[in-house]
Formats: structure tokens, C-alpha cells, sequence
């Protein structure tokens, strides 16, 4: 930050540079605190330890969309493309960790029970593409102009084409992923069909998300180079997949166990016919046991 290629600092950079020490010496405090037995109590409490997590998940939260976001971040240009990879990936790691950190203090405090793996799955669908969705809008402003002056087919509009298309993909993961976490928080054992149209929906959803790999991050694209539209086309992919993958999984195992309820049933049913035929043979056999027949 203070090299001097870089001139003087503007107010978003030195956002850049005071955030991340305010966060330090926190998180530095807290640690030491617990070490010992006799303060670890005190991290512990919601009204220590979770305010705590809330402040400094807020003020790195907005030092993400700056870093991010912003013409004057030293991480990433104009349009997303990552210029600084230390910069950037320890901005999303420091958010994901202060974002686990603050959801343990929550559930604790609110005695939240732990959701269901699909809602779980649903909503890496949603927050994956809401970052999609948002750096896909970021990039149209950034270049929005270009995109007006633009001629239709030349590579300017086809690239604003194709990152319009992303915003409006990242769109209806939202839109879905909402949907689908919100049925399953409400639902969490819903009826076979509903499950199979579940699955079939995910399904289509993956398949959009495969085709629309091509269109973001193949060449020529908005996120062809590594940034946050090429993490999180990906991401959106992969997290479509294991909702999928777990949703046909769900079914075999359901189809699986009323086969077998079905069967046992009927297995149970047939040795209590057969014992009850098979009684008086019994019986004969006991007798001849008891007064075998001598022949001559």
C-alpha cells in the first residue's frame, strides 16, 4: 500500500489498510483470552464473544465489497480480474471464517438446530449466485458505456451479451435456490413426487449452469480470467451438482427401503402360512420318533 508506485492513498485504500488491523488486534485479544480458563468463559458469551464476531464481520464485509468493487482496490480491475492473489484470497478467507465464526455464536445463543443437508445445499446454490449475479452487474456498470457504443456483433456487445446472460443465470439460481431451501426448511420429508420434481429441477439446473460455463468463462467471456464470475460459475456448477447428486441418492435409498418393507412383509407372511401347514407333518414325524414300526 505504501509503495511508491502506488502515490498517495484515497479513502478506499486506506479502508484497505486500517480494516484489516482493527481486525488483528481483535481477533488477537480474543485468542489470548481464550487460553486461560478463567476468561474463556467470557468469549464465550454472546454478549462478549458474539457482539465481538458481529462488529468485525460487518466492517470486513464492507472492506470485501471495496476490495472487490472498487476502481481504486490494489486486488482486482475494473472488471473483476484478479491483479493481486494474496489480496484477494485472503479477503474471501478472512470473510468465510469471520461468517462461521458469527453463525456459531447464533445458533448457540438462538438453540437453532441444525438444518437439513438439502436447505444446507439450497443455500450454497443461493449465496454462490448472488455472487454471480453481483459481479456480472458490477462488470455492466463498469463498462456500460462501452456496451451502449457498441455494434452488434463485434466482440464489445458480444462480451456485454454474454455477461448480461450470466447476471440473468446467476439470477435464477437465486430465484430456485430460494425456493427450493425455503420448501425444505417447511418440508424437510416431502412425498416422493415432490422429491422427484426436485430432482428433475436441480437436474436442469445443473445443465444450465454447465451451459453457462462456456458462456462466462470461456474465451472472450466475463470470467475467463480468475476472479469472483469465474470462482462462482463454477461453484454455482458444482453446488447444483451435489444437490442433484443428493436428491437422486434420497430417492434410491426411499425407492430401496419400501422394496424391502414390502418384501419383509411378505416374507413374514409366508412362514407363518407355511408353519401352520407344516404342523401336522411335524407332529407325524414326532410320533414315529416314539413308536418306530419293526418290519420283517
Amino acid at each position: 500500500a505504501f509503495h511508491k508506485s502506488y502515490g498517495d492513498l484515497d479513502l478506499v485504500q486506506m479502508y484497505m489498510v486500517i480494516c484489516p488491523c482493527i481486525v488483528s488486534i481483535f481477533s488477537l485479544l480474543m485468542f489470548l483470552l481464550c487460553l486461560a480458563p478463567s476468561t474463556y468463559h467470557i468469549v464465550d458469551t454472546f454478549k462478549v464473544g458474539g457482539i465481538v464476531s458481529f462488529f468485525l464481520l460487518q466492517i470486513w464485509v464492507g472492506n470485501l465489497i471495496l476490495t472487490l468493487h472498487n476502481e481504486s482496490s490494489w486486488a482486482v480491475n475494473e472488471i473483476g480480474e484478479v491483479k493481486m492473489a494474496n489480496l484477494y484470497y485472503f479477503t474471501w478467507a478472512t470473510v468465510l471464517n469471520a461468517g462461521l465464526l458469527m453463525s456459531s455464536y447464533v445458533k448457540k445463543f438462538l438453540n437453532l438446530k441444525q438444518k437439513p443437508m438439502m436447505v444446507v445445499l439450497w443455500l450454497a446454490v443461493v449465496k454462490i449466485c448472488f455472487v454471480v449475479f453481483g459481479s456480472c452487474c458490477d462488470i455492466l456498470l463498469s463498462v456500460e458505456d462501452q456496451c451502449k457504443a457498441a455494434e452488434h456483433g463485434d466482440a464489445t456487445a458480444t462480451f456485454c451479451e454474454r455477461t448480461s446472460s450470466g447476471a440473468v443465470l446467476g439470477f435464477i439460481g437465486m430465484a430456485i435456490g430460494l425456493l427450493a431451501a425455503i420448501f425444505h426448511y417447511y418440508n424437510p420429508n416431502p412425498p416422493m413426487k415432490t422429491q422427484i420434481g426436485e430432482a428433475v429441477m436441480a437436474g436442469c439446473l445443473t445443465l444450465i449452469f454447465a451451459l453457462g460455463l462456456g458462456l462466462i468463462t470461456g474465451i472472450g467471456g466475463p470470467g475467463q480470467s480468475v476472479g469472483d464470475l469465474y470462482y462462482g460459475s463454477w461453484l454455482a456448477f458444482l453446488a447444483s451438482l451435489g444437490a442433484t447428486s443428493s436428491l437422486y441418492t434420497e430417492i434410491v435409498d426411499r425407492k430401496k427401503y419400501t422394496r424391502d418393507f414390502v418384501c419383509s412383509g411378505s416374507s413374514e407372511d409366508d412362514m407363518d402360512t407355511t408353519e401352520g401347514i407344516g404342523a401336522p407333518y411335524s407332529s407325524m414325524e414326532t410320533e414315529m420318533m416314539q413308536h418306530p414300526r419293526v418290519i420283517t
